[in-house]
């Protein structure tokens, strides 16, 4: 097998490179070459260019950020930024929400959460250390408080910290029984 690779042009394009490599004193082989290596070299400088402006432009914007945060131009109100998560919870896709870790879908589905354990007599769904809890380090444990620690729907609560974070968790009640 040759190490040599056939590049079909058209014939124009096929004389000049004749014409070029004949001008050079070059095989037709190398004037490729050279120009596609040189082609290269233009387009990264070209990339590296755009990469230079793109991070000026990001510069700029987060300085204007940092100055409109600190003048108090950007305070949102705990509705605000229930809707903003509730949005963006809402355009994230599968295959990103499944590499969030834990604590990240719990804050970006925190609304929906809250709601659906509300239903069920359940409030404040926050992660706790499993090891306060007596569990194995690698588990992840929801810290709940109940209305009515005698009706702790364990089983309805469990599946539904499944369907909103995608990941089995023990729920623990602060005033009423484990799922466990």
């Amino acid at each position: 097998m040759s190490g040599l690779t056939t590049v079909k042009v058209d014939a124009e394009t096929h004389r000049l490179i004749g014409d070029l490599a004949h001008l050079l004193g070059r095989t037709r082989g190398q004037v490729v070459r050279d120009a596609v290596n040189a082609f290269a070299v233009w387009r990264e400088r070209r990339l590296d260019e755009g990469a230079e402006e793109r991070d000026q432009r990001l510069a700029l914007a987060g300085a204007r950020h940092v100055g409109r945060l600190a003048a108090g131009e950007l305070e949102l109100s705990t509705a605000e930024r229930a809707e903003r998560s509730r949005i963006g919870a809402s355009r994230i896709s599968e295959a990103t929400f499944q590499r969030l870790k834990i604590a990240e879908r719990l804050e970006l589905r925190r609304t929906d959460l809250e709601t659906a354990f509300g239903e069920l007599g359940a409030r404040n769904p926050r992660l706790v250390d499993p090891r306060e809890h007596g569990r194995d380090p690698a588990s992840t444990v929801l810290l709940v408080d109940l209305d009515d620690p005698s009706r702790f729907p364990m089983g309805v609560l469990l599946l539904t910290a499944l369907e909103h974070l995608d990941e089995i968790v023990d729920v623990v009640a602060t005033n009423g029984r484990r799922s466990w």
